[in-house]
């Protein structure tokens, strides 16, 4: 660098840090970007253009910039926080922990770091790591509101009402705008009936120019509750389709091969294979599992297979898992592309009784013991693996749960689900629809093709008869009936169930969920191209 250059490096810094000494992030913003547009670079104009392209929805150019900044200062605590940041604002959430940790290895004070690695455990679903990372995050910086919200977010989730709305209201007296803080505030004002307050509180933020998307995407969520509840089916409409709209901004250009794309390419493949090919299995001749029966519930996410389970977890007899990663974990080298499936068809008894052997005990490794019991794994979207669920557990058995097509694809867009390739597309109308559409064709595939024993649950039947279906249903998994699958709520009550539908089961059997597409039937025009021959076919037409 020549001397000319090196004095508008020296000014650029000296101008940029003037403005941060007075507080004027924007203008520091501002200086440190037109410095290394014009090819002037430091760690400090780095990371300040960095943070001005964040702002921009700009992602992976800030990363880029933040990286360069690394390079040259590689020891800098405050750049590899930043560097946390950029990688948790695109969703990329290991990535972010790890970043965290560097920066906090180098500085243990720093109270940034402790922040986002705390967002990033509570991401993570480790809520207890998440929990005493952002009081650590208070202790080295006490006026720091964005941990404060945070932890109140938490203590609603842990049901401590008293000390989230504490913690929420410390924060807003420090910021009044902070989102998690004014979430949580409206989670409990929305709880307690008050709607019209809940709006009032939310309403400002969306406006506000300084708020991450993903926690404008949480506050759209939460007015779209409001709306709902409040009868202005189209104002909540609109505002879930905005939360989508910013979550699919975040995530657009992270995930590969998608929902819709699986389910197409796995239909192309299983329909060409020869039926006699799935017949059997080399695992017919192993000894039998821990568990005295073994059942799959599947069938697509919002389908009421939150409520079965907690039914089914109510009989003595059963033990059963929620939505962990027992069967999955062994899918992707199987159904990646065509050699894995072709291994998956070939799999010998030696490679079948390692991933038998992985699998019991990824179930134990959640606090599960099957054995004497018969053991229900829910997982609704193993509906697309039931091939390898024939190549382990042949004896094992299928319960597809179906619903009305409209409702759970409208309850899958209204939900915020932890993204991935598998639930990317509930963030858009017609692509929710076209995955239900490829999952339940894979299920009429399968069930052709598959020699396992499937038994057909319909959500709105159970809703209207109760003890026929449970009666069926105990049938099924070769237990006695027993009027104890009636304390489905106690049994909830009493179980770490995370999913949204928690709510709605603590509430009884009811029909509230029934027909909820009717106020959105407007909205869910593009869907019905997909939907309609589901509905036709599995007799909704007339509801």
């Amino acid at each position: 660098m020549d001397g000319s250059s090196l004095a508008d490096l020296r000014a650029a810094m000296e101008r940029a840090e003037a403005a941060l000494a007075a507080d004027d992030v924007s203008d520091a913003v501002r200086i440190a970007s037109e410095a290394v547009n014009a090819g002037l670079e430091a760690p400090l104009l780095l990371n300040l253009a960095a943070y001005g392209l964040e702002q921009k929805y700009e992602f992976q150019e800030s990363l880029n910039l933040l990286q360069r900044a690394q390079v040259m200062s590689p020891g800098d605590p405050l750049i590899l926080n930043a560097i946390g940041q950029s990688l948790s604002q695109q969703g990329r959430v290991e990535d972010a922990r790890d970043a965290y940790e560097a920066a906090l290895q180098i500085d243990p004070s720093l109270a940034p770091a402790h922040y986002g690695l705390g967002l990033a455990y509570e991401l993570l679903n480790d809520d207890d790591l998440a929990w005493v990372c952002l009081e650590r995050a208070i202790q080295f910086a006490p006026n720091f509101a964005d941990p404060m919200g945070s932890l109140a977010g938490l203590a609603v989730k842990r049901k401590d009402y008293e000390q989230s709305r504490n913690l929420a209201e410390r924060a807003l007296a420090i910021d009044p705008i902070q989102p998690a803080a004014n979430l949580s505030l409206a989670t409990l004002d929305f709880d307690a009936g008050d709607l019209v307050g809940a709006e009032k509180r939310l309403t400002p933020l969306v406006t506000t120019d300084v708020m991450a998307p993903l926690h404008r995407s949480s506050v759209w969520r939460r007015l779209a509750d409001i709306y709902d509840a409040t009868g202005r089916p189209r104002e909540a409409f609109e505002a879930y389709a905005a939360s989508n709209a910013l979550v699919r901004m975040v995530y657009t250009a992270h995930f590969g091969e998608l929902g819709v794309e699986i389910c197409a390419r796995l239909a192309a493949h299983f329909r060409s294979t020869p039926k006699e090919t799935w017949q059997s299995s080399p695992a017919a001749a192993l000894p039998p599992g821990p568990a005295k029966g073994h059942v799959f519930l599947v069938g697509f996410p919002r389908s009421g297979t939150t409520l079965l389970e907690q039914i089914l977890a109510s009989h003595p007899d059963v033990v059963a898992l929620e939505e962990r990663p027992t069967i999955t974990p062994l899918v992707w080298d199987l159904f990646g592309d065509a050699a894995g499936l072709e291994r998956l068809a070939n799999l010998t008894e030696e490679e079948i009784t390692v991933l038998r052997d992985t699998y019991w005990r990824n179930v134990r490794s959640f606090g599960i013991e099957p054995e004497g019991k018969v053991f229900v794994d829910k997982a609704p979207l193993t509906t697309m693996w039931i091939p390898l669920i024939s190549r382990l557990f042949p004896d094992a058995g299928v319960l597809l749960v179906r619903r009305d097509p409209r409702d759970v694809v409208w309850s899958c867009l209204r939900q915020r689900f932890t993204q991935g390739p598998m639930t990317f597309d509930f963030t858009d109308v017609a692509r929710a629809a076209q995955y239900y559409n490829g999952v339940m064709t894979l299920a009429e595939i399968y069930q052709e093709k598959i020699p396992l024993r499937f038994h057909i649950h319909v959500h709105e039947q159970l809703i209207a008869n109760f003890d026929a279906e449970t009666q069926a249903l105990c049938a099924f998994l070769n237990v006695p009936w027993t009027e104890r699958l009636r304390d489905f709520v106690a049994t909830t009550l009493s179980r770490d169930v995370r999913t949204p539908s928690r709510p709605q089961i603590l509430k009884g059997l009811n029909a509230s969920g029934v027909a909820q597409w009717r106020s959105y039937a407007e909205g869910l025009a593009p869907a019905m191209l997909y939907l309609q021959p589901w509905v036709d076919k599995f007799g909704y037409s007339d509801t």
